[in-house]
């Protein structure tokens, strides 16, 4: 007898005996978004794109109250983001034994993909007649451009002109209307539950946007800076703590070391391998188009930042056919839609080297949406134009863009650290604000200086040459001049660095250290010029047939 209830103990439940619980969704969410590690701030943030996913992440928390029948239990975390990292998923409250991600999802993707070789009814409306024809075609492809086999052939569903619509028996089973995230719990006194479920998730990003409103004698500008925050997940965000993280995350993986791997270890890898490879067949794309399709695309636009003295005399030219887009924003995407949130400013917080941006109230992120809020706001910061030229051991570059060059010391006027991204700034011209240009910022720290790289101009009054004086064996001699041909004076900036196959030294003026580069600044006076000397050592080889060592040459 004993030996039977023995037995009977050990038998686990049946997994039709486990009882299902479903929570609809969270009661309170947290998300901290992280920028795309790959992504420079030269590229303006992408819209959200079903074909394209945004290449951020996110970390969400969120707090759900389930009340749960005692013993094991299945709980269904409902509405989680469709772009969820099961394995990085952690349940705190209870003590998950299993997991599962339902990731197909009751949409018209969802449809295509579960009905692909099965057959549906394609519904034609002729706009001229009116007349409505039903038949029974079978999906072929899709469901980006979808092909269907119909009486006559192949065709492109919605290619013909006319209004075409697919209709649906039945909807497949295993589709779920929103992400679902399931949880199989071991044995539990049941009751009142309170779950945090904490997760990563692919398909986010942000950017700082920063408009500056330039002085008109360019000597200072007001600054004021949005985060805009992408989403290209399917799930909304609604009344959610969030923050954005400034700072770029380092990742790190172990390569596997030869002779180490296991048998299924190294076909594991061959695997992925292979579906990296761009010339295997296997990851070959074929898609199709109704028609070709381009754009002749924009006219030029060539702006120009303009201080008093620049100002033109005749009437404003405006480029023909340039669209100006809100700092990267929808790129003329009818869909995308950006929200602003002004009333508050985002605080920051100090991580250690990164930056956290927490938003001071609760707010809603869209399902593949972008939101903007204010998160800097600085006026009269010190500023400065001016022209900048650069010697780099023998070579030299006679001209670089004009440079907007932002005080940011501390305990100056602005003070912050600035987050990578796009800039637009604006000058008053005849009485009105008016784009002058359009650059973009690297992360920057405090005290490190702000120079916002400004479009070429096509005529510049600077300009710089470089003469050889004289030479020896191992070094050259050469002069610098800068002549400004304009009615102000302009103040001017080189720098000379050392490379690996030459030094720089014997510079004729007083300069400073900065940034591991020699730096002469002078202001040319209108209609005049000045001239600085410099010489040029190349370094010398320790070995003809090594050419990786190098020494410097003796002092001639």
């Amino acid at each position: 007898m004993l030996l039977l209830v023995a037995a009977l103990v050990a038998v686990p439940a049946r997994a039709a005996d486990i009882a299902v619980v479903a929570s609809a969704k969270p009661d309170h969410v947290a998300i901290s978004l992280y920028r795309d590690p790959n992504r420079g701030t030269e590229s303006p943030l992408p819209p959200p794109d079903e074909d394209e996913p945004l290449g951020g992440f996110a970390l969400i928390r969120e707090t759900r109250t389930i009340d749960l029948p005692p013993g094991p239990v299945t709980v269904r975390f409902e509405g989680v983001s469709s772009s969820i990292l099961p394995e990085s998923a952690l349940l705190r409250g209870g003590k998950p034994r299993e997991k599962n991600y339902d990731r197909r999802l009751l949409s018209q993707r969802g449809l295509l993909d579960a009905l692909t070789g099965q057959q549906v009814m394609l519904r034609t409306t002729d706009r001229a007649t009116g007349k409505v024809s039903i038949e029974r075609v079978r999906i072929r492809s899709g469901p980006e451009d979808l092909i269907v086999e119909r009486k006559g052939g192949f065709e492109a569903v919605r290619c013909s002109g006319l209004s075409e619509t697919l209709l649906y028996d039945a909807v497949p089973a295993g589709l779920n209307p929103v992400p679902t995230l399931s949880m199989a719990l071991g044995d539990q006194p049941g009751g009142r539950t309170k779950f945090e479920l904490t997760y990563l998730a692919n398909n986010f990003d942000w950017q700082s946007n920063y408009v500056g409103q330039i002085g008109d004698d360019a000597t200072t500008v007001d600054l004021f800076a949005w985060l805009t925050v992408a989403s290209g997940d399917s799930t909304s965000f609604v009344g959610a703590d969030m923050a954005v993280i400034a700072g770029r995350i380092a990742f790190f993986a172990a390569a596997p070391i030869a002779g180490d791997e296991e048998p299924w270890e190294i076909e594991e890898r061959q695997r992925r391998e292979a579906e990296d490879d761009p010339w295997n067949p296997d990851n070959i794309e074929l898609w199709f188009s109704c028609w070709p399709r381009g754009s002749s695309g924009p006219g030029g636009y060539n702006p120009r930042l303009f201080t008093p003295d620049r100002l033109p005399e005749g009437e404003i030219e405006y480029a023909g056919g340039y669209e100006i887009g809100f700092f990267g924003g929808g790129g003329g995407d009818e869909d995308s839609e950006i929200i602003v949130t002004g009333s508050r400013i985002a605080p920051r917080e100090d991580i250690g080297d990164y930056k956290l941006y927490r938003v001071p109230q609760p707010t809603t992120l869209g399902a593949q949406s972008r939101k903007q809020i204010a998160f800097l706001e600085k006026a009269g910061v010190a500023a400065q134009m001016l022209h900048v030229f650069a010697v780099s051991g023998d070579g030299f570059d006679d001209y670089v863009d004009p440079v907007l060059r932002i005080d940011n010391k501390k305990g100056g006027p602005l003070a912050e650290p600035m987050p990578g991204g796009q800039v637009a700034l604006f000058q008053r011209r005849f009485g009105e604000p008016m784009l002058a240009a359009e650059t973009n910022v690297k992360d920057k720290a405090v005290g490190e200086l702000i120079d916002l790289q400004l479009p070429d101009q096509e005529e510049s009054d600077v300009n710089a040459d470089q003469d050889e004086l004289d030479s020896g064996d191992d070094w050259t001699r050469y002069r610098i001049t800068i002549e400004n041909h304009g009615a102000v004076a302009e103040p001017v900036e080189v720098s000379f660095a050392n490379d690996s196959d030459y030094v720089v030294d014997k510079i004729s003026k007083a300069t400073k250290m900065r940034d591991g580069k020699r730096i002469w600044t002078v202001t040319v006076p209108p209609e005049g010029k000045r001239t600085i000397d410099y010489r040029v050592r190349e370094v010398a080889r320790i070995g003809a047939d090594n050419q990786d060592d190098w020494e410097e040459p003796e002092e001639p």
